[in-house]
């Protein structure tokens, strides 16, 4: 008996001496920016296997996005959040509620009046998807290693963009802020209130200079920032200042439109970037060289033409045709703009 007792103080001692394992907290979370065009769609994959959809780009998009999501092993999403139900946030929606069990939908509640809104909240009420609207500091339950949390949302916003949902989902060391498509108002408001400093920042409006100012680039002081848009958009997206910005702070660039969809895989201490087109994070350097060869730039006389066109043309087919003559964008009250290209309601089309 003696023999036995000291037996099991011994395995019990051994067991004791054993280093704790830390492979819960070692897992891999990865958060994915899909390639959906002019629009957002971010898949958040937690350490412990959970999904957390954040928009889902455009309608033509959602039929990628479903088969982004099941190239991943989504067999059901936790968590989808639609950050403002703009088209290019919600098109793709209605193909993912139809194609995967979903088990929260979190809405910004800003009342929108289009056929792809409507159809999307039909879907949920018809699936009895649990429907909650996002409130500040709410935090999303998706995983205990993880903090979600809303950092802003308003449901009475003056228009659709201002009523965002921000997310800021931290891992250990490593933490995303989710922007939508969030303005420069909304990026003081927060960083006044919160700490939003990130590694990893997808910046609100597909890289737009209404978003993204020097003085919050700096407060969040990013790693990775994140430019979600389309190729050859008429909005001019993105504007070149928020990559400098970027670089500024010394963060790399990664854009959809050309390193196509971007995975940051991460153990909530060290991040990795990959992107499914194999290119460099800052191509964006090399056209420094090619500027000074192109520095026969003073032919510049040609934004003295835009200046006698006003006379004759004032109607534009898109942005990219009007700022062939208006470089700049025009503000509201010129002869040339037009409410249609002045996508976020800010006064001023195709800037």
């Amino acid at each position: 008996m003696k023999k036995l007792v000291t037996l099991i103080m011994t395995m019990v001692l051994a067991v004791s001496l054993m280093p704790f394992s830390t492979d819960a907290a070692a897992k891999d979370m990865k958060v994915h920016f899909i390639d959906v065009g002019q629009g957002d769609a971010i898949l958040v994959q937690s350490p412990n296997g959970k999904n957390m959809l954040v928009d889902g780009g455009p309608k033509a998009s959602g039929s990628k996005v479903v088969s982004f999501l099941k190239a991943k092993g989504v067999k059901r999403l936790d968590y989808v959040v639609a950050t403002h139900p703009d088209a290019d946030h919600i098109g793709g929606l209605e193909a993912v509620l139809n194609a995967f069990p979903v088990t929260n939908f979190v809405d910004s509640g800003y009342a929108h009046n289009s056929q792809t809104y409507y159809n999307m909240l039909a879907l949920i009420d018809k699936k009895n998807i649990k429907f909650k609207v996002a409130k500040e500091l709410d935090k999303l339950p998706l995983d205990p290693q993880l903090v979600t949390r809303v950092l802003y949302a308003d449901e009475n916003a003056k228009d659709s963009n201002a009523a965002s949902i921000v997310l800021k989902v931290t891992y250990n060391k490593v933490s995303f802020l989710l922007m939508g498509d969030a303005d420069t108002k909304i990026e003081d408001y927060i960083r006044s209130k919160y700490d939003v400093k990130a590694t990893v920042l997808k910046n609100g409006h597909h890289g737009s200079n209404t978003s993204s100012s020097v003085a919050f680039i700096s407060a969040v002081k990013p790693s990775v920032g994140i430019l979600s848009y389309g190729k050859n958009n008429s909005y001019g997206h993105p504007h070149l200042a928020i990559e400098a910005r970027h670089k500024n702070v010394g963060a790399k660039t990664y854009k959809t439109a050309v390193h196509c969809d971007i995975t940051v895989t991460t153990n909530g201490v060290k991040h990795s970037v990959t992107n499914s087109c194999g290119k460099a994070s800052t191509p964006a350097a090399k056209p420094a060289p090619s500027k000074p060869a192109a520095k026969p730039t003073p032919v510049k006389p040609a934004p003295s033409k835009p200046a006698a066109k006003p006379v004759t043309q004032t109607n534009f087919k898109n942005c990219t045709e009007l700022k062939k003559v208006y470089p700049k964008g025009v503000a509201k009250g010129h002869p040339a703009y037009q409410a249609k290209m002045d996508r976020d309601k800010d006064g001023w089309a195709c800037e």
